[in-house]
């Protein structure tokens, strides 16, 4: 869904927005109110896109979300239909400022560690696990995630 920031509809869109994002950190209405200075009561209506917040509002509702002011105001189509969990995933890598090559590692290792075909990842496409009879996708040193950690544990073992 893309929505137009004029007349009701984006008061609307300010509202999905907000609750996306105060569900994003897991915040309660009530604990959300609490950091905007604004009653929940209020909160709710913001949420609902039944009041229109002023300015100083704005700023302050993006400060208890730990977001750009510009952040409440992103048309995204994919944000409008994501879980609040996503929310989280993207506010951690955006907060890490990881790398592009850093984010792809990091999508990397969720394959290996949940044994999803990677659809696009960092690593080459394809790579399989080295130990015969093995298919998982590789985590690292050419093993899966079982087989990487295996490896490890035998290594630290030997160490003196």
């Amino acid at each position: 869904m893309t929505s137009s920031w004029n007349g009701e509809s984006s008061l609307h869109a300010l509202g999905r927005r907000v609750r996306r994002l105060r569900e994003g950190l897991r915040l309660t209405q009530e604990e959300f109110a609490r950091r905007c200075d604004i009653s929940v009561s209020f909160a709710s209506l913001l949420e609902r896109g039944e009041r229109s917040p002023s300015y100083e509002t704005l700023l302050t509702v993006a400060r208890a979300l730990e977001v750009p002011v510009s952040e409440l105001f992103r048309d995204d189509a994919a944000a409008e239909t994501s879980e609040p969990s996503h929310a989280r995933l993207i506010e951690f890598a955006r907060r890490a400022h990881l790398s592009r090559q850093q984010l792809e590692r990091w999508i990397a290792v969720g394959h290996a560690m949940f044994g999803i075909e990677p659809s696009r990842s960092g690593a080459e496409e394809g790579a399989r696990c080295a130990i015969e009879g093995c298919d998982r996708p590789v985590l690292a040193r050419g093993l899966c995630a079982p087989h990487y950690h295996r490896d490890r544990r035998a290594r630290l073992q030997q160490a003196p």
